[in-house]
């Protein structure tokens, strides 16, 4: 019996030493690698190896290895003297590494090569804890009491084969975890770690590897809700020993989920009502309490008010946490109301900001699918740009997830649940009728810190606001659903026709990199922009027949800049800028070419450069110039743009550093042509000078230097001499302008903003009117300004003049001859303003006149300066005409019908200050013909 004992003993020796390998002899740590690699420990020896870091570093064994038991005594010398963690106030970008500090020693699980992902044990004398953490993608895992002294010694092991996690201390298991997380982190490098600015002494470190073991099958997760103070001391609830929700604190609104359990953080949202929009709205500013935590195992309840600083409206909340077992993710719901304070009413500056997140590592997300009035389905993609508000949504049922990663699969989408009854939120208006609230989304501070909000109100005492909400995660699945089935936001900011071109390209862009305005494109790519948040001007060109094929087109005031990241360190010298360019129809500077260099640390200008191509028309030809780059210049922007009307194309811009003697290239100018093509310059205080010169296109030069003329259903003509354009009864229902230009984006609603729909509609039906506009709608010429639906004039139109200032009688006669007009003293006449036009009026004026009597030649001002045509005739719209003005619209000057059809005529109206009210004289080709001071004048 003894023998078969002994015989038993020895066989299960000889298959443990089969079975479990020992790796490379752990205590001989000059084989050990550093990380990072400009680290040294402490010291190190036979025995022993003491570790000192702020953040984690670690000693690694030489080798991979997969299922292991890794064991070593921990002793620490010194305390962690660095406690700063992720969520100790708002923030949206967590460590990777989950490195938060307060936790001094700890054991490092298959990391890769630079540690950037893996598995990691620690411990932590303040929190007297022992943590068991993954990363990139797992966070906390489990958290759990742990004595841990000062200068202490304790047994630190880790077992981990296959995906089972086991965790001793002095041999006692505390922490058994199975990790079912895709994709399995199956094998890499074992090592002990400081972290903290603590002191550590590891000893008696073992490595052996252990067998595989393999997963058990899941059974349905079962959450055990608990709360306790944590990092930072600050509230946190906890399921089982995995930590899933940081509560706000009395200092900080913010907090800080898991959607799902053993996944990463990914969300951050506010506990309070956000009233007081970011500091724009200090007296709407609110106080509140710290969290009350009652409940527990499956469900678990938080409380919490908050009062305004002026004493004006209170907030109570309550958050219910639970778990959704079809979905496998945690449950935040939130049910608060807001009621105004007896007193004086209060005016909610920007309306109810009620619900207010963000997801966690936000510039690696794509998309925000949102359900609007309705139910139907959006999307916008997440950007680095603001594409603006999005209005509408529904609050009944209505939802809100992000979708797509960029640097990979995701598992869990964040994702919010609105449950706003409308019958809760019922605003009387003053003829006694009742309306609900109605919900819009802002991009606050930046494109991926979302929230939303009920709009602007007065409130009086006694109003209540309430709502419900909460916060989920949605299986990567169905996220995809509702992906497909949403549509691209109706906005002219995401405009699947319009394109950002990138410059992440060096020595040569090609302009063969661009993404749809509707698509999604990561942080840290450099895009031509027009300014910042603002729909590009400039655009695409496709097959341009030279070079990549790809082109930039640059039309009628339009303007891209980049900088040039991927030019890394650049060398200083002399550069050859080349590239090609092509120019049609450009009337004005012409297009140009700029550069910028400048200091990186303190963005200040060391050279610039301007380099104009030419205007008129002329095919595809290379032109370059020399740069001097100077030695303190760190960074390099280029910019393209064309201020004038036409359009310029250019692509293949190349850069060449030129060697110390070597001359500038055939062809390549010595320097920038810094000096635009000289226009003849327009009167002294114009403000307008249209003289029609394009003969084509939808744009016309405002040689004075203003806003150009955009143009609608308007033909060219060139009429004894004189270029001009016509208006003329649109027979064939064309709507024929820019849709990019001010009247198609803001007159015909392309610009699709909400804001403005009442106003849009106002020119529903009006798209086929022929009429020229300017000055953001203050100049418009043919017809009546509000609504285009009258006063439409008939007939050719010449150059236009608008004058800040009062012409005199001279210098009518000599525009009237086409005579340049002399040099003046400008402070003369603050007051005056002064319009000149060519005309030459058709026989009759516009059908479907909803205003007949006449047509107006020219308003300014809103209707505050009009020039115009009264006709004779059953309905006044026939010639011979009367030259008339009409200032404020009750003030009118005419004439007798002494203007005849089918000529043309100079016409002209001033106005000058007199005794408050303004004195008007009309001329016809230089000669006075009407004299009246008004008498309802008002500024």
């Amino acid at each position: 019996m003894h023998n078969n004992r002994s015989f038993v003993r020895a066989f299960a020796i000889t298959l443990t030493l089969l079975i479990c390998k020992w790796l490379p002899a752990a205590d001989d740590f000059t084989h050990w690698q550093r990380l990072p690699l400009n680290w040294k420990p402490v010291a190190a020896s036979p025995e022993a190896t003491t570790l000192h870091h702020s953040t984690w570093a670690y000693l690694i064994a030489p080798d991979a290895s997969s299922h292991v038991d890794i064991s070593a005594t921990v002793t620490i010398d010194s305390e962690a003297t660095e406690f700063g963690f992720f969520g100790s106030s708002w923030s949206a970008w967590p460590d990777p590494t989950f490195g938060d500090r307060g936790f001094e020693a700890g054991l490092l699980l298959r990391s890769n090569e630079d540690g950037s992902h893996g598995y990691r044990v620690q411990i932590s004398h303040k929190y007297q804890q022992v943590a068991l953490v993954r990363f990139p993608d797992g966070g906390y895992l489990r958290s759990v009491p742990c004595d841990v002294g000062i200068h202490k010694p304790i047994k630190l092991r880790a077992k981990i084969a296959g995906g089972i996690l086991r965790v001793s201390i002095d041999d006692k298991e505390i922490i058994h975890y199975v990790d079912r997380l895709e994709p399995t982190i199956s094998s890499g490098r074992m090592g002990l770690g400081v972290s903290s600015g603590a002191k550590v002494t590891f000893t008696d470190t073992k490595i052996v590897s252990i067998p595989e073991e393999l997963i058990p099958p899941p059974n349905p997760h079962k959450i055990q809700l608990s709360a306790r103070p944590w990092l930072g001391g600050r509230t946190w609830v906890f399921d089982g020993d995995e930590p899933i929700l940081e509560l706000h604190s009395l200092d900080d609104p913010s907090c800080f989920a898991k959607l799902k359990p053993g996944y990463k953080p990914q969300l951050t949202f506010d506990s309070h009502w956000g009233l007081e929009n970011q500091g724009a709205f200090p007296e709407a500013a609110s106080r509140w309490t710290a969290p009350v935590v009652t409940g527990g195992g499956d469900s678990l309840q938080v409380n919490w008010s908050a009062r305004n600083v002026k004493d004006r409206f209170t907030t109570n909340s309550m958050m219910t946490i639970g778990f959704d077992p079809q979905r496998g993710t945690y449950i935040y719901g939130i049910e608060s109301e807001l009621e105004v304070l007896p007193g004086e009413p209060f005016h909610f500056r920007y309306g109810f900001d009620f619900e207010h997140h963000t997801p966690l590592d936000p510039f690696n997300w794509q998309y925000l699918i949102a359900r609007k009035r309705g139910g139907e389905l959006y999307h916008r993609p997440v950007t680095p740009t603001d594409p603006g508000p999005q209005y509408d949504l529904e609050m009944y049922f209505g939802q809100r997830v992000w979708y797509g990663r960029h640097n990979g699969d995701f598992q869990v989408a964040p994702a919010v649940e609105y449950e706003v009854d409308p019958t809760w939120n019922q605003v009387t208006l003053d003829d006694g009728t009742s309306i609900s609230r109605q919900c819009n989304t802002a991009v606050c501070a930046a494109f991926y810190d979302t929230g939303v909000a009920f709009a602007t109100e007065t409130a009086k005492p006694g109003t209540k606001v309430r709502v419900k909400y909460r916060y989920t995660g949605y299986p990567a699945n169905e996220a995809e659903s509702l992906f497909q089935l949403s549509k691209t936001y109706a906005s002219a900011t995401l405009d699947p026709k319009h394109h950002y071109i990138f410059a992440d390209q060096w020595p040569r862009l090609t302009f063969d990199q661009f993404v749809p305005l509707s698509q999604t494109w990561q942080y840290g790519r450099s895009p031509f922009m027009t300014g910042h948040n603002q729909r590009p001007t400039y655009e695409l060109e496709k097959n341009c027949g030279v070079g990549s094929g790809y082109a930039m087109k640059l039309g009628p005031a339009s303007f891209g800049k980049a900088t040039l990241s991927k030019a890394g360190t650049l060398a200083s010298g002399r550069y050859v800028v080349s590239a090609w360019v092509k120019s049609i129809n450009t009337f004005g500077p012409g297009g140009r070419i700029e550069l910028e260099a400048t200091q990186a640390t303190t963005n200040k200008v060391v050279a610039t450069a301007k380099h104009f191509v030419g205007n008129g028309s002329f095919e595809w030809q290379k032109q370059g110039f020399v740069f001097e780059l100077p030695e303190n210049a760190e960074a390099l922007s280029i910019a393209f743009g064309n201020s004038g009307t036409g359009e310029m194309l250019i692509t293949d811009v190349e850069f060449r550093l030129l060697g110390a003697d070597e001359a500038s290239p055939p062809g390549i100018a010595a320097k920038p042509h810094d000096s635009a093509p000289i226009l003849s310059d327009s009167p002294a205080g114009a403000i307008a000078d249209f003289r029609m010169l394009e003969g084509r296109g939808h744009h016309v030069l405002n040689h004075a230097g203003g806003e150009h003329l955009n143009l609608a259903n308007l033909d060219w003509v060139v009429d004894e001499g004189h270029t001009a354009l016509r208006f003329a009864d649109n027979q064939s229902g064309r709507a024929d302008y820019h849709p990019s230009s001010y009247v198609g984006m803001h007159i015909f609603g392309h610009a699709q903003d909400f804001n403005y729909l009442n106003s849009y509609r106002a020119y529903e039906g009006r798209q086929s009117v022929p009429f020229a506009m300017a000055g953001g709608g203050n100049i418009i010429l043919g017809c009546e300004r509000y609504y285009l639906h009258g006063a439409y004039y008939r007939g050719l139109i010449g150059r236009t003049l608008i004058f800040q200032r009062t012409l005199s009688a001279e210098e009518i006669a000599l525009l009237a001859r086409d005579q340049p007009l002399p040099a003046i003293n400008l402070s003369a006449d603050p007051k005056g303003m002064s319009f000149a036009v060519w005309i030459k009026p058709s026989v009759a004026f516009g059908s479907n006149n909803m205003h007949p009597g006449g047509g107006d030649i020219i308003g300014y001002g809103n209707r505050r300066y009009i020039l115009k045509l009264l006709g004779t005739g059953q309905r006044g719209e026939n010639a011979p005409y009367r030259l008339a003005a009409r200032l404020n619209v009750n003030d009118e000057l005419a004439t007798e019908p002494i203007v005849q059809a089918d000529q043309w005529h100079h016409v002209v109206l001033t106005t000058s200050p007199e005794d408050n009210q303004r004195r008007m004289r009309l001329f016809i080709n230089g000669q006075q013909v009407a004299e009246d001071i008004t008498r309802k004048w008002s500024e």
